[in-house]
Formats: C-alpha cells, structure tokens, sequence
C-alpha cells in the first residue's frame, strides 16, 4: 500500500481519517468503530452506510445525529461514541465506566472518568435527579452546563444519564430491552414522588393546581413522536422537534405555567409510551395516542393510561406504492381481496382491529410506523400496504412524491388524547382545563393551520372534538 493511506472498511472509518493533514489511526477513530459497531449491533445496519470513503463521509455530514429505535440503555454510550469531533467524542475510561453502568457491574477501582471523582454506586429510582433524554433537552434551561473545559463538560452527562437510563431499563425490563428490542428507551426520571399531588380537582382547575405540579416538577417532560412529518417530525440538523403535537404540547405547557425553555421533548415509540410513563421518564405523552378501552384498563401486568382529551380526531385509511408491478390496488377492498400484506406499528389499534375486517397483516409488526413505510418503499418486500391514520400517512405522502399514495379512508376514527399515568388527578384538572381553553379559541384552528392544511390539502379542521375524557375534570 501507498504511505499514508487509509485501509479499513469505509462504513467503520471514523471522519478525522480523511481530514487534510490527519495524524492517522488514534485511540479516537477505534472509539468511533465501536460506536458503529454497537450502532450495528441494535440496529440491525451501519448508521452511516456507502461503498466508497466519499459516500460515508457524506452520509455523516448530511446526517450526523444517526437515529435510534432498539438502542434501550447503550443510546447514551452509542451516541457519545458517534462525535464526529473526535475532541467531543467519548474516551475510552468514559466509555468503559458507561458499559459497565449498564451491565450493572460495578466499576473498576483503577477506572477513572476524566473530569469527575469516582463515579458513585447507581443510585435507586427515586435518587435520579437529572433527565436523560435522548438527545439534547431543548432550550437553556434543560441543557447540561459546560465548564471550561467544554469537552469534559459534554462527557459527564453522558454518565448520568447513562446511571438514569439504566435505572428505569432494568426496572421496566430487568436489563433485557437490548436483547428484546423492546422501542427506544430514550427516557429519564426526575425522581419526584409528588406528581400529580397538584390541582383543586374540580372542573377548570385553577393557578393553585399549576403551582403545586411545577413546584414539584419544575421541568415538564413530554414523550413524543420524532418520524411523523406534521405531527412531530425531528430534525437531526437543529436537534428540534416541529409538528401540531408540539405546538399543541407547548400551548398545555404554558397553562400549566411553564415556559418553552422549561419542556423538555423525548422520543416514545408507540410500543413504548405507556411504559414511558409508567417508569415516570415523561410526565406527558402526546404522540397520536388514540384513546381506547383497552389501553384505559389494561391486562394485569400491562400498563393502563389515562387520557385527556381528545384533542384531535382523525380518519383511518391506508397508503400504498404509487405503481406495482404485482398487483393493482384502487381502494381498501382489493387489499382484502388479494390478500396482500398489511403492515402497521405494533401496540397500535390497527393490529388487533383489521384482522377482524379481513385484512392480512405481516408476520411481525414494527414498533413504529416508519419502519412499515421504509418497508413499503423497499420494492423487494411482501409488503404492500400501511395502515394508520388519514394525518399521518398524508404526512408520508407529502414526504414521498410520486412514490406512495393513499387510499380512501376507511369506517372508524381515531380520537388523539394526552396521555398521562392514572392516579395524577390534579395533573389532569390542569391538563383538561388547557384543552377547554385550547379548543374554545382560536388557537386550535391555527395549530390545524399551520402544520396540518397543507397536509390535508384542506383550510377546513375537521370537527371540534369533544372532550369526553374530562368530564369531571
């Protein structure tokens, strides 16, 4: 080989390799195949894929903040591991005290991180008194403080949060979500043992029931959906989310007396919300949780929610590949009739409901819709159709041009609530006091406006809905 030349599998190579006067090969760029590794390994693909050096290096700069869906407590790690920078990335003692947080073995007592003394023995549940999203908390208030030092600074949290990651794993799962692939457990606990302690308990609430819920919980954390463009979409670039759900949840929010910089957004895959809250990683979810029965009184061992709301009702339909060579589908009956199959996101109502009406549904349904669309984009796979509401396929279809297309809307709504833990009265009396307020103005007309017209190709909402779910409230 030439001096100076790189050799390695390009997907593995970390960037500074090919950067202008690079040393070469460092303790950094292994760190880095490490992370892409790990990446691999819960992912099921490389995070940054190409066959040449320049595809890879691309694929990095266009998008640096690689998602993660199965990653459970090693997100932290994953993600401290895939710096670019290799200054901000993880070290390998940072690293190691990290994995062995998860592993739940103790460190090593010539293990040391830099920046910090010993790290302590994992604190239980309750002792966790910092969030760990699993990305940057959004606005001044939420994000890890920086010493002079901004690169140690950057690593530290990356411990805690790992210590508060593993804390609600094992508690949720017993350790296993990697191995089950159980969602993205991106979320964190504040340790409070007075939520929903707030609220006067009657209708509309009042200021008393805000203070006493912020007071206790000074930020408010929100699991949210990050892969559906006009609801809740992520962007990787800015580290913000956008969409009717997070205005809606920022509008809540400050009737419950928070500020912008005072919510912090996590991720909740749809197999993962209620057990998001259950584990008290978020306060609120708001994700297009459609209310039902079921999820109100779950099976012993599941875990029950309770609902404000809705706040949104939406029409169930199906999105199919614009052309196939295989098959030609004009409406929901042809589905039916070809038997060809359906994919939805798994916990959903979808995957109990259309078996019933005679649809064939995959073997294995994913946790989140993306992966069905990403499924139905690939034009080698048994799919041929995803089920969801009208909103959200209208969102992959405008994402999608020419590729996919929705059929007509099939019988059944589905009603959009706030989820939150049962047994928080006074956070519901302050959460169905906001919605009354919400829908009564003219804010919900131009939430509709802003993020869902142009989707549904419609000026008009549909109907107010009424809120059922707070009556009494």
């Amino acid at each position: 080989t030439r001096s100076g030349s790189v050799i390695g599998t390009p997907p593995y190579l970390a960037p500074e390799l090919f950067t202008p006067g690079s040393p070469g090969p460092a303790p950094a760029s292994d760190l880095w195949a490490l992370g892409i590794t790990l990446y691999e390994m819960v992912e099921g693909k490389v995070p940054f894929a190409g066959g040449e050096v320049w595809e890879v290096q691309e694929n990095i700069r266009q998008s640096p903040d690689p998602v993660l869906r199965y990653a459970g407590p090693l997100a932290p790690v994953i993600q401290g591991l895939l710096f670019p920078d290799p200054h901000e990335r993880l070290d390998a003692a940072t690293a190691e005290a990290m994995l062995r947080e998860v592993l739940g073995a103790p460190l090593a007592r010539s293990t040391t991180v830099p920046g910090a003394a010993t790290p302590p023995p994992t604190p239980p549940p309750t002792a966790v008194t910092e969030p760990a999203p699993d990305r940057e908390p959004l606005g001044p208030s939420a994000a890890a403080p920086r010493a002079a030092d901004g690169h140690r600074a950057r690593r530290r949290p990356w411990l805690k949060a790992a210590t508060g990651i593993l804390c609600v794993a094992l508690l949720a799962t017993a350790g296993w979500l990697v191995a089950q692939g159980v969602g993205d457990d991106r979320t964190g606990t504040n340790g409070s043992t007075t939520a929903g302690s707030g609220g006067s308990g009657g209708r509309g609430g009042g200021s008393t029931g805000t203070e006493k819920w912020k007071a206790a919980n000074p930020l408010l954390k929100i699991g949210v959906k990050d892969d559906q463009p006009g609801l809740s979409k992520y962007d990787r670039k800015t580290k913000t989310y956008a969409g009717y759900d997070i205005d809606l949840a920022y509008a809540i929010a400050g009737h419950l007396g928070y500020d912008r910089d005072e919510v912090a957004f996590t991720t909740v895959p749809t197999d993962y919300r209620s057990t998001a809250l259950r584990t008290k990683g978020v306060d609120l979810v708001i994700a297009s949780y459609s209310i039902t029965p079921e999820r109100k009184s779950a099976s012993p061992g599941g875990d029950s929610v309770d609902f404000a709301g809705p706040y949104y009702e939406a029409s169930r339909s199906f999105l199919v590949r614009q052309k196939s060579s295989k098959y030609t589908i004009n409406d929901s009956s042809d589905l039916r009739r070809l038997g060809v199959e359906v994919c939805t996101a798994r916990d959903s109502t979808y995957e109990t409901e259309l078996p019933k009406r005679g649809f064939t549904m995959t073997e294995s349904q994913p946790n989140t819709y993306q992966d069905c669309l990403d499924q139905l984009l690939d034009v080698t796979s048994d799919v041929y159709a995803v089920a969801s509401d009208d909103i959200i396929l209208a969102g992959y279809e405008k994402a999608n041009p020419g590729k996919v297309r929705r059929l007509e809307n099939i019988q059944g709504a589905e009603g959009y609530g706030v989820a939150m833990r049962p047994g928080s009265p006074g956070l519901k009396t302050e959460v169905c006091s906001a919605l009354r307020k919400i829908l009564a103005g003219k804010v919900w007309e131009d939430l509709y406006e802003k993020n869902l017209s142009a989707l549904m190709d419609s000026r008009t909402p549909p109907g107010r809905p009424d809120l059922t779910e707070c009556e009494g409230f």
